[in-house]
């Protein structure tokens, strides 16, 4: 039988992976916890312990225990069919997560459409959501390195955008027709992503630069400030953001 507790080091030992690609692959571990479990009395209880874990796995990234709090709060937990149906349920929040990327990749692509052809735009970090989003635009791309880690050089060969050093990218905000991150997760009040993001939001705002954050719904979480435990992340005044882009399909759930 599986343990919850290696599925939840999965989570995470992922060091490279972000917000939009671990809370699909949650529901997905999950589904193999149930499957592997025996189905007597106890599934029940000990499905619900292994979503609790998988949810506090990642603190930071927020939108993994956003996701199974959703799956919990609209799944039926009686007993019979239990481990079919949460097969299913595991199947079913995974499309919705699915359907949540498409929705606002094609709403944030809508947004920036109707810039000039040709500006430029720059981006942060190595978002999931954010590489759809500008992947194939008619646009001048910019990535900045992203340190520690460098991922937005990996980001900017996959996109075919040109890879600025922090400090270069901070500078040429001014000349950016807008700039794009996204977020491991989002509060009412500040939003979480990797560190940097905020000297480069701050830079966005005292030039006049918009900048969007794409953020599918599930990632949306009902505090004012999500929790920060990992020292690659941070929270950012969401007062610096010119929009937030995303989908209407996650109401927040209750807690797991």
């Amino acid at each position: 039988m599986l343990r919850p507790e290696d599925l939840a080091d999965e989570l995470r030992a992922n060091a490279v992976a972000g917000a939009a690609e671990l809370s699909r692959r949650a529901p997905a571990l999950l589904a193999d916890f149930v499957a592997a479990a025996p189905e007597n009395a106890a599934l029940a209880r000990r499905t619900r312990a292994c979503v609790a874990l998988l949810a506090q796995a990642r603190p930071s990234m927020g939108a993994i225990g956003q996701l199974l709090a959703y799956w919990a709060a609209s799944f039926d937990w009686s007993r019979a069919g239990f481990r079919a149906r949460a097969l299913a349920h595991c199947d079913a929040v995974r499309a919705r997560a699915d359907e949540a990327l498409r929705s606002t990749v094609e709403t944030a692509r809508q947004r920036l459409g109707a810039l000039p052809p040709g500006s430029a735009i720059l981006t942060f970090s190595a978002s999931t959501t954010v590489r759809h989003v500008l992947d194939g635009l008619p646009f001048a791309l910019f990535a900045s390195k992203s340190e520690p880690g460098g991922e937005g050089a990996a980001l900017a060969a996959r996109i075919g955008a040109t890879c600025l050093a922090d400090g270069a990218a901070r500078q040429s905000v001014a000349d950016m027709a807008a700039v794009v991150v996204g977020a491991d997760a989002v509060g009412a009040a500040r939003f979480v992503n990797k560190v940097g993001t905020g000297p480069l939001a701050a830079a966005a705002g005292e030039c006049g630069t918009p900048l969007f954050v794409v953020a599918e719904s599930y990632k949306w979480l009902p505090v004012s400030e999500p929790v920060v435990t990992e020292s690659a992340f941070e929270t950012v005044s969401n007062s610096l953001a010119t929009a937030f882009l995303r989908d209407d399909l996650f109401i927040p759930p209750r807690s797991v």
